[in-house]
């Protein structure tokens, strides 16, 4: 590869990432107008083991996907992972 090649691949390379990071940023901006009249109803903590090979956190997972939590947070330890869903509602919806 010539050196001008080598220099344009290192540039679109930081282009990429620069696209990558403010996709993200907007997308959590979308995600947060969405939210604005809305507050976490609950939340459930899920545990994705590495000894099972993540295999009942996965299926616990998957109900609470299907039941209409959303993902919140994830958190990873030593032992695997803990995601922490939630599902939402309207504030005035007591």
């Amino acid at each position: 590869m010539s050196r001008m090649e080598e220099s344009w691949v290192s540039e679109w390379q930081e282009r990429i990432e620069t696209l990558e990071r403010n996709n993200w940023h907007l997308q959590h901006q979308v995600k947060e107008l969405g939210r604005s009249d809305d507050i976490i109803k609950e939340v459930r903590i899920v545990e994705l083991a590495y000894q099972d090979k993540c295999q009942c956190g996965v299926e616990a997972l998957n109900r609470l996907l299907e039941d209409g939590f959303e993902v919140y947070k994830q958190f990873q330890t030593e032992s695997g992972i803990v995601v922490e869903v939630c599902r939402w509602g309207l504030k005035h919806d007591e």
